[in-house]
């Protein structure tokens, strides 16, 4: 009986040039392997979010593959017996490493911004790609809205592809002309080891609040995988947001460790006088002076000792202004002076889903109910959104109307938090779906009840989301403000296992052509 090869991983890629071609491609999904193509094969993830493509080895080979690399760990004899398959222990841990060789490397051809955080990584890196996009230095984005240059994005329907898939991915950015890349990096990635291969000239990082704890088990966890970003060698700037508590617990062990250039970013200046000991060696980054000035803020950035420049940021909420700040000192480190950064910060335009404002209908006492589609699926988000809401609700002196739910098999624990949020910042509540998957949608909306209390008389419950925006946008008054949070930028609802277009967007308007 035949037996796989049992290669050395440094020798792995010289073997496969001698029975590939140089134009076939790497791929964990056997459905796009097509005739030469080499297909990884190997388990990754834990629990629910177990993923084992070692199953799919026959069907991979069917579709043509030259050569099958896999991880025998556990596997049994049935992968053992294909003479075009290769044995490499612990493949999950090297595969980007592998695959980014057998590419040349695409990510040392590159500049790379990667971007990592429970919150504010698809604004930021989207804002990246705007500002940094011209003809003669193209930027591209890889991340939840898709991958390609602004204006051309591809749907992929996840953050961080897999490990051979960003290999890919980038080596195609690269043959389009790309010299830049702000890439969206999940802590799913980082702790499954995708990124392994690739060289990041700039590491972000946004905040650190309760998400994923039904894959990571506990905030330090979460934690620790945020940290490995900023562990790739060849990493030459640390760009952290020192509001945040792990940020600065962060900026802290990058500074004593000293081999990276560290810059901090905060809207409390006050906040950098706990790094007064690292003297020149942190970059201080602040905006004060802010303002709310209609849909937008007036804001003084400044970079301590080198300059600053009153900016007007046409995004609503504290959090979007730190976001701002993010590329800001992102384009800093970039090489851009103050003047120029500034520049370009101020003619960012909104990223779909992302604090998205859609005024609909006209009445006598306004100019139409205010309606914001927001991607806010944790209690920290939906906390930080509403807050911002609340002074334009207050200056048009109208009420805000929050219309949300939970994903289904998702952490559990969030839910009744969010229901607290909602209570203590919105006046009307709504608890709808978001996307129940094969949960029941009711034992959902029930878990989040439990965080509001049964005496509460402003919330509703309507499982049918169309529904439930239907009924806000309607009942809300012309002065009124309503925010639909979860879902975003997303164009699907999944319920039972299966997706159904939805969009809050279309919903929207689609109840505000019941208004006069």
């Amino acid at each position: 009986m035949s037996v796989a090869l049992k290669i050395e991983p440094n020798h792995l890629i010289d073997y496969l040039h001698t029975i590939a071609k140089s134009a076939a491609k790497v791929s964990v999904d056997s459905r796009q392997i097509q005739a030469g193509d080499i297909f990884f094969a190997y388990p990754v993830g834990h629990g629910k979010v177990l993923r084992d493509g070692r199953p799919f080895i026959e069907a991979a080979l069917e579709s043509g593959a030259a050569a099958v690399v896999f991880d025998p760990a556990d596997s049994g004899a049935q992968y053992l017996d294909h003479p075009q398959c290769i044995a490499i222990d612990q493949l999950a841990a090297i595969a980007g490493d592998l695959c980014a060789k057998w590419y040349d490397y695409p990510s040392r051809q590159l500049k790379i911004v990667g971007v990592t955080g429970t919150n504010g990584k698809t604004s930021i890196t989207q804002w990246l790609a705007q500002a940094l996009d011209e003809p003669n230095h193209r930027t591209a984005v890889l991340g939840t809205l898709g991958t390609g240059f602004p204006g051309a994005l591809v749907q992929t329907g996840y953050t961080t592809p897999d490990a051979p898939k960003l290999q890919t991915q980038l080596k195609e950015l690269l043959e389009a002309g790309a010299k830049q890349v702000a890439m969206e990096v999940s802590s799913h990635a980082l702790d499954q080891d995708r990124i392994a291969g690739t060289q990041f000239n700039c590491a972000v990082f946004t905040n650190l609040t309760q998400d994923h704890l039904d894959y990571h088990g506990t905030m330090a966890d979460y934690a620790q995988a945020k940290a490995k970003l900023f562990q790739q060698a060849g990493l030459e700037h640390a760009v952290i947001n020192v509001d945040d508590a792990f940020g600065r617990e962060l900026a802290a062990k990058l500074l004593a460790k000293g081999d990276i250039q560290v810059w901090a970013y905060t809207l409390r200046q006050e906040v950098l006088k706990g790094f007064e000991k690292f003297g020149n060696c942190l970059q201080r980054i602040y905006a004060k002076d802010s303002v709310l000035n209609g849909l937008g803020y007036d804001s003084l950035f400044t970079h301590e000792g080198v300059g600053a420049n009153t900016l007007h940021i046409p995004l609503l909420g504290d959090f979007n202004l730190s976001n701002a700040l993010a590329v800001w000192t992102a384009l800093l480190t970039q090489g851009y002076t103050c003047d120029e950064a500034s520049k370009r910060v101020s003619q960012l335009r909104p990223v779909i889903g992302r604090m998205e404002l859609i005024q609909v209908g006209r009445h006598q006492k306004s100019d139409g109910v205010l309606t914001i589609v927001d991607y806010a699926h944790t209690p920290d988000a939906l906390e930080k959104t509403l807050q911002a809401l609340r002074p334009i609700a207050e200056k048009r002196g109208g009420k805000i109307w929050c219309v949300f739910g939970c994903g289904g098999d998702r952490d559990i624990g969030k839910r009744p938090q969010m229901g607290a949020v909602a209570q203590k910042h919105a006046d009307q509540i709504i608890i709808t779906s978001d996307n129940p998957r094969t949960e029941d949608p009711q034992a959902i909306i029930q878990m989040i009840r439990s965080g509001i209390g049964p005496e509460a008389a402003n919330v509703q419950t309507i499982v049918d989301r169309a529904a439930a925006i239907m009924a806000a946008v309607r009942n809300a008054s012309g002065c009124d403000i309503v925010l639909v949070a979860g879902k975003g930028h997303e164009t699907s609802q999944e319920i039972k296992g299966k997706k159904f277009d939805f969009s809050d967007q279309e919903h929207i308007l689609l109840a505000a052509g019941g208004i006069a």
